[in-house]
């Protein structure tokens, strides 16, 4: 929100954009973490007394990363720059958003880290949202512990209605109202269909089966600029589905 609010000064106010930072207690370490800050009154004031004055030049690095963050295309496809703080802090919100982006391995295009996850819990039965969120399985756990604090229980909810619904009788899932009076995590129940199995063993049979999902300023799963995560020497990056000779759609 820092990198968006500096953005927003140069725009409007190009010749002021003078910004004064307080920092108020402590950060969750990766950006991610839900929680609260505790301050008293006296830190406050304390806090007010100790605003920095930011120059101009970081409010301009600050205003390109959020240009980054928030562009057509993914974090991760652009290799190179410098090793400084922002350029750190965007290849670790890079490295989030490539976790709901489609993979390519060899000729195999298989879903996001997120979905995997998701269909590694669902199959014949049917299963809420919360079912699928407290799973007793590795899968199962890694949603709970890796994923629970990054994307929230919701984020499960809506993806799995988003994968019922796209592409009609095609679907992955098939889903049955269950309790309609109660919040998103136990509104509706969830199985894999034939579809959404083939999916689960064998992976996609084109980016399209996937339904479209906004990260940022970018989508997944979008088959008009059809980004995938390919690991590489120097570890994951994005791009362009087709960008290699031996990838297909």
């Amino acid at each position: 929100m820092l990198w968006a609010l500096c953005a927003w000064r140069l725009r409007y106010w190009p010749e002021h954009p003078d910004l004064d930072i307080v920092v108020l207690g402590d950060a969750p370490e990766d950006g991610f973490s839900r929680g609260f800050i505790r301050v008293k009154p006296a830190d406050a004031r304390r806090g007010l007394d100790d605003a920095r004055a930011q120059s101009r030049t970081r409010v301009q690095h600050m205003a390109r990363s959020w240009r980054k963050l928030s562009g057509r295309s993914p974090i991760l496809s652009n290799e190179g720059g410098r090793a400084d703080r922002a350029r750190k802090e965007l290849v670790e919100l890079g490295t989030h958003q490539a976790a709901f982006f489609p993979r390519v391995d060899g000729n195999a295009l298989t879903q996001s880290w997120v979905d995997q996850l998701l269909f590694a819990c669902l199959g014949k039965d049917w299963l809420t949202p919360a079912d699928v969120f407290m799973h007793r399985s590795s899968a199962g756990e890694e949603l709970r512990n890796g994923w629970g604090a990054r994307i929230g229980d919701f984020f499960i909810a809506m993806r799995l209605r988003q994968w019922a619904e796209h592409r009609g009788a095609e679907a992955a899932l098939e889903s049955v109202p269950y309790r309609t009076d109660r919040p998103p995590m136990l509104e509706a129940r969830y199985r894999l269909t034939a579809v959404g199995d083939e999916i689960k063993q064998h992976g996609l049979a084109e980016i399209a089966q996937g339904p479209p999902l906004p990260m940022w300023g970018v989508t997944a799963y979008d088959p008009a600029a059809p980004w995938v995560v390919a690991e590489g020497p120097s570890g994951a990056r994005l791009q362009r589905l087709g960008a290699r000779p031996n990838v297909q759609m």
